[in-house]
Parts: C-alpha cells; structure tokens; sequence
C-alpha cells in the first residue's frame, strides 16, 4: 500500500512540473513563432530555453528528498576528499539520471545551508521543497517536448 501511495505522490508531482513547465513554455513558444521561426525549430528552442532558464520547485516527495539528502550528506562528511563517494549504486537509493543526480546536490546544498543555521534536516527540507526555487528544469529538453508536449510531431525534433 506503500508504494502505490508513493507512485501516487510521485505522478502527482509529475504532473505539477509538467503543468509549471507548459506554463513557461507556451509564452516562449508563442514568442518564436510570431518571429517567423518554423514550427519545428521553435518548439525545439523554446523547449530548450524553458528547460535551462526556467525556475520551477522542486518537485520531489519529502521522504524521497530526506533519503536522498542524508545519505549525500553522510557520503560527505565520510569521504569529502573523493568524489567518487557520490557515485550512484545499489544500496545509495539516488537515481542514475545525471540530471536528477545534479537536482540532488542542489537540494543537499540548500538544506545543508539550512543546518548549519540550526536547522533539523527534515525541517531544512520541508523549507526547500517548499519555499526554494530550483536553478532550472531537471529534464532533457527531448523529454519535455516528448513527454510534456504530448502533441508534437517526435520526428520534426531529430
């Protein structure tokens, strides 16, 4: 039961990014389009634009981000000097994905910036999720327009 509530969560939250993503990029795309860019290269730019220079929240689950959060911060404090220690394995529970991997040392480094204010982590977290920004959107301008921006033509963007 579990995990069919945190599916839930995760599709929910999913669907706030796609919806805050759409929000950015539908003014962009509009914006191109009255330039006389064609189609295709506008949705292309403006998925690209709205994916590197947009500032969504982050929108992950507070159990999912507490996880994530200590063992990056119990990696640090164990082996700060190798770089390695943030590689993603079987037992670290974070996801392979670059991307969602960069997400993560920004939410560690805002919450830690949180701790070492007097913060709890889970306190610093539940502030994070909810009152900071992200630095951009962590997808691929690829999967935004595929996944996102369900109407468009896959083969126009290769």
């Amino acid at each position: 039961m579990r995990n069919m509530q945190s599916e839930i969560n995760r599709r929910e939250l999913c669907l706030e990014r796609d919806k805050e993503f759409l929000e950015l990029y539908r003014p962009t795309l509009d914006a191109l389009l009255q330039k006389g860019i064609p189609e295709s290269k506008a949705r292309r730019a403006a998925a690209e634009f709205t994916v590197a220079n947009g500032h969504p929240h982050y929108h992950v689950d507070h159990e999912r981000a507490y996880r994530c959060v200590c063992h990056l911060i119990n990696a640090d404090q164990k082996h700060a000097h190798n770089a390695r220690s943030y590689r993603t394995g079987n037992g670290a529970g974070l996801p392979k994905c670059r991307l969602r991997q960069q997400m993560w040392y920004e939410i560690t480094s805002l919450v830690s910036a949180l701790t070492d204010k007097g913060m709890s982590i889970s306190e610093a977290i539940d502030h994070v999720l909810e009152h900071c920004r992200a630095s951009r959107f962590f997808i691929t301008p690829v999967t935004a327009l595929t996944k996102i921006c369900t109407n468009v033509n896959v083969r126009a963007l290769r």
